[in-house]
């Protein structure tokens, strides 16, 4: 091993104040700010690039600055960005929730609309179903009024037999009730179709259903009573099929008005 001198030595000691004072740096002296660069691009590499956990998921800016506080890596710069990250989240957010409210009303104006809708179609729809069936009832008593209408002169000739005729024989006796029989099925009939007959002998006269043909003085009863009957009134429903023929009673002192004129 070579020994140096004691001038080389000295010489060797001096270099360093040498490149002092020459204004040369050392290489210790480039280390630090590249350290310092290397930093700061990695602060901004990290700012920039969505960060990723170990499972591959990428971290929300909130979780970024979470993880950067556990590793104690977090310095001003990843701490801005990540806010300002948060930020435009934020106004993300609020600009979505605005949007949704604002689809919000618009659903709820037009479901309020839709029930009105709804309601008054239901409104419609009863008040049809109902005039239908009132329509219904009116063309089925109408229908009905009429059949019965044209066999009201059968009805009239099985009257007119019931008083004229006089049995004097069995076998005219048995025709006899097999006639009344046949009338007693018809009158069933019509009472089961809702056929009733007008009131008359003994009831106040009244010219909406009685047709007064005849008068008769008569101090033993009210003046405008119906004394008899010729021929059957009837009604379905309340509507008058047709008026009873009847007569009325008057007293002297003043005859009841009717139809006879």
């Amino acid at each position: 091993m070579q020994m140096l001198s004691a001038p080389h030595a000295r010489g060797a000691l001096s270099r360093p104040s040498q490149s002092r004072a020459t204004g040369v740096r050392p290489p210790q002296a480039f280390r630090a700010p590249v350290l310092q660069r290397r930093v700061v691009l990695r602060a901004a590499e990290v700012q920039d690039a969505p960060a990723e956990a170990a499972d591959g998921v990428v971290l929300s800016p909130l979780d970024r600055a979470k993880k950067a506080l556990e590793d104690g890596s977090l310095d001003e710069e990843i701490l801005s960005g990540c806010l300002a990250e948060l930020e435009a989240e934020m106004g993300r957010l609020r600009a979505e929730a605005s949007a949704a409210e604002e689809r919000a009303s618009a659903l709820e104006a037009t479901a309020s609309i839709t029930k009105d809708q709804f309601v008054r179609l239901t409104a419609d729809f009863d008040n049809f179903r109902r005039r239908t069936r009132e329509e219904n009832a009116q063309l089925t008593d109408s229908v009905r009024g009429d059949v019965i209408k044209e066999l009201l002169p059968i009805v009239d000739n099985f009257e007119l037999a019931r008083t004229q005729v006089k049995t004097e024989t069995e076998g005219e006796a048995k025709i006899n009730m097999s006639y009344q029989g046949l009338y007693k099925q018809m009158v069933d009939m019509m009472r089961s179709l809702g056929v009733e007959a007008v009131p008359t002998t003994g009831a106040p006269f009244d010219p909406a259903i009685h047709d007064a043909i005849m008068r008769e003085p008569s101090n033993s009863h009210p003046d405008g009573t119906v004394l008899q009957e010729f021929r059957k009134g009837f009604s379905i429903g309340g509507k008058l099929l047709r008026p009873a023929m009847v007569k009325v009673s008057y007293t002297e002192e003043g005859p009841a008005n009717s139809s006879e004129e």
